[in-house]
């Protein structure tokens, strides 16, 4: 689970590069251990170049990384921080495009082994569709969301208590 005091606001050069593309957010998540980033994009229409262009983002993220952090190569068994990029859709229609690579590319038969797969973390609030993320607190976040996009509440959430960690 995250926790907010962790979450630090990003200026760097990459923050630039990435968010002149049409990133919404992105925050570092510092706390001590990892140093992980986190991009989240609001979408308000289907786009069917998503995938490619979360994927984009990523390996951008991750290549100013290596360049700021390594002379000429990266060490070996050197990993590099997570990055994370999730697309809150908040359109009236229902999500349509692909949400894999594969879904978007031709690939041509005996390849498939070969393919390097990309898989979009989409969120939809225009659906009832619960994520299992594990944390009561996170699916009451989406839940809530939501709600206030659809502007209603339902019966069953009259009496629901939200868990406010």
């Amino acid at each position: 689970m995250l926790k907010p005091e962790y979450l630090k606001d990003e200026n760097s050069e990459l923050v630039m590069n990435v968010s002149s593309k049409h990133v919404d957010i992105i925050k570092r998540y510092e706390d001590g251990t990892y140093l992980d980033l986190f991009v989240i994009e609001s979408q308000s229409y289907v786009d069917q170049s998503m995938v490619a262009r979360v994927m984009e983002y990523e390996s951008v993220a991750r290549m100013r990384y290596i360049r700021q952090n390594f002379k000429k190569h990266v060490p070996m068994h050197t990993r590099l921080p997570m990055i994370l990029t999730v697309v809150l859709y908040v359109g009236e229609s229902k999500w349509n495009a692909a949400k894999r690579l594969s879904e978007l590319e031709i690939i041509h038969p005996g390849f498939e082994n070969m393919f390097n797969e990309f898989k979009l973390n989409l969120i939809e609030l225009n659906t009832n569709h619960k994520y299992n993320t594990g944390e009561k607190a996170t699916q009451d976040f989406f839940d809530l969301l939501r709600m206030i996009y659809r502007k209603q509440i339902l019966k069953e959430d009259l009496d629901r208590e939200f868990n406010k960690k």
